[in-house]
């Protein structure tokens, strides 16, 4: 039977939106408490690996008892930053702060205790929602964030501080339940700092406004593609605008019930309990899934039956039919068994991996953002028949060019509700993007077409220019390369010297021992990728590394910490 896909507006322009659309989240908990009180929104594992679920009713009334709580606690108008692993607490700390206490900041759990220093106090953070585990390193942190007075523990109670259950039935207790339930939201003031990953520079903090949240959501309800009565897990770490903003609380405003993995180790374990039909992630992780398919395959010895299974499938989808879930059931079980669809973005995502899924029966949906934008930009839910452009812009949105090039190529601009007013005290950083007529410049280079499709060509900080002035996007270069070694973990191109000159380089990490020592294989191998590629594009030098990358929190490589200079140990292409 074929599937039935529509947006969040389709599914709810009767039910939640037939009030008109959303202004802020506040609103949003409103709605799904008045019109779906016994809905289940939230779900996560209790400590012995029970599923434990939250109505948009329990979701309602704890906000509003944390709200109460947090301003008896005299946190009002408080910047409160978050450090925590991912939580239905954290869900409901980032709602209930940015509806009306102050002004929310999720920061990376795992940030080195130097950048956490730096980044409390860009954002002037006056108290701290974190797990209790962390509480000794904070402590040591205050010291050198003198506005941080106040420590609030997630998780559990710990001796000396106030804690998340504290404050909720401290709330709960109050004879006045009105203060925390009538605040009067103004729309256009600071809700949420976000901070930029940094993998290209220095962290900026970017504001966002109640009014800019609920347009993103509007912007997801108005592109994300989705079954009726599906359900999602939450993977990406939630300080991630991805996560929280676009993923979660769009699916919140829906009406859907989303399982909160807890942690990216547990990600595979999980997705066998909460057995989901959609799950958000990254490109790596999509990379990560397809291949693992595969060399799974190979080694049962089941790859040439899967080919044939893929084209006996596709056929039959030409006909209405889709039976892929029953054919390739064995694929689905470790997913869950009910995975249907993926969105994916936070970088460029390699066509071979969008196809392959699809031919599997897992639609893929190719997401393009950027925090300063809410994060959504376009949604490209058609990649069955297009899997080239990260799609058109959200219908809240406009998008141009500037500096374009002989080849259609320039820096993409996006304006509308949801782009952020600048950077949190940097008027200088905030003066460079965002422009005099509400555009803001994404640094990304881009191609539109006459459809208004946007296809990505890579970042503008990653564009290696080459000494006879012609420009490369790693990204771009890096999608040839994968599809042609499939067996690589991990592609990175960049420009170190060798031997005294410049050259292009493509540093490969490659987990089996075998093909890792298959220099002979490696060289024939990327030989061919070049021969797809125009001559300036082409690899000179090979590095293979005994290790991964170092990423992100949410897995992307850091291009400023690959070297300047080839070790010497790589291989020569030409």
């Amino acid at each position: 039977m074929k599937r039935t896909f529509m947006t969040e507006r389709q599914m709810n322009k009767n039910i939640l939106l037939k009030d008109g659309d959303y202004e802020s989240i506040r609103q949003v908990l409103e709605r799904i408490a008045s019109i779906l009180p016994d809905h289940r929104i939230l779900a996560e594992l209790d400590q012995d690996k029970n599923i434990v679920y939250y109505t948009s009713e329990d979701i309602y009334e704890e906000v509003m008892n944390l709200g109460d709580g947090l301003i008896d606690a005299g946190l009002k108008d408080a910047h409160i930053a978050i450090i925590a692993e991912n939580s239905v607490r954290y869900v409901l700390s980032d709602i209930c702060i940015s509806s009306g206490v102050g002004v929310v900041t999720p920061i990376d759990r795992e940030a080195p205790v130097d950048l956490l220093v730096t980044l409390l106090n860009k954002c002037d953070a006056d108290a701290v929602i974190c797990n209790a585990k962390i509480v000794k390193t904070l402590e040591e942190v205050m010291d050198k964030c003198p506005r941080v007075k106040t420590l609030i523990t997630i998780d559990k109670q710990k001796e000396g501080y106030l804690s998340y259950d504290e404050l909720v039935k401290r709330g709960a207790a109050l004879k006045d339940k009105s203060i925390y339930r009538n605040i009067k939201l103004d729309l256009e003031a600071p809700a949420k700092i976000l901070f930029t990953s940094g993998t290209t520079g220095a962290n900026k903090g970017v504001v966002l406004t109640n009014a800019n949240l609920a347009a993103n959501i509007l912007n997801c309800m108005d592109t994300i593609m989705a079954t009726p009565e599906n359900t999602a897990m939450s993977v990406l770490p939630m300080h991630h605008a991805t996560e929280i903003n676009t993923h979660i609380m769009t699916r919140v405003a829906s009406g859907r019930l989303t399982y909160i993995n807890d942690n990216m180790r547990n990600m595979m374990a999980n997705m066998k309990l909460f057995k989901p039909n959609c799950i958000t992630i990254v490109p790596m992780i999509a990379n990560a899934f397809y291949k693992g398919i595969w060399t799974n395959a190979a080694k049962l010895g089941k790859a040439e039956k899967l080919k044939k299974g893929i084209k006996i499938s596709n056929l039959l989808r030409k006909f209405g039919k889709d039976k892929t879930h029953s054919m390739f059931a064995d694929l689905f079980a470790p997913f869950g068994g009910n995975l249907e669809f993926i969105v994916c973005g936070g970088s460029m995502l390699n066509p071979e991996v969008v196809k392959g899924m699809n031919d599997l029966g897992v639609r893929m949906e190719n997401g393009y953002g950027i925090t300063e934008c809410g994060p959504l930009i376009s949604m490209n839910s058609e990649t069955l028949t297009e899997h080239l452009s990260v799609g058109k812009p959200c219908p809240g949105l406009e998008a141009k060019l500037i500096n374009v090039n002989e080849e259609g190529v320039g820096e993409l601009c996006i304006r509308g509700k949801s782009v952020a007013k600048g950077y949190y005290k940097d008027e200088e950083a905030t003066r460079k993007v965002f422009m005099e007529d509400g555009f803001f410049n994404t640094g990304d280079s881009a191609r539109i077409d006459a459809e208004g499709k946007i296809f990505l060509v890579g970042r503008k900080k990653n564009t290696i220019v080459l000494e006879n002035g012609k420009n490369i996007c790693p990204e771009e270069v890096e999608n040839v390369i994968e599809s042609a070694l499939s067996y690589a973990d991990e592609v990175v191109v960049y420009h170190p010297e060798y031997d005294g000159r410049p050259v292009l380089c493509v540093g490969l990490y490659i987990s089996d021992d075998a093909k890792r020592a298959d220099r002979d294989g490696i060289l024939s191998d990327i030989k061919k990728a070049n021969g797809l590629l125009p001559s300036y594009k082409r690899i000179d030098y090979i590095e293979i590394v005994d290790r991964p990358y170092e990423k992100t929190s949410t897995r992307k490589i850091k291009r400023t910490l690959l070297p300047g200079a080839c070790s010497g140990d790589g291989i020569k292409v030409f």
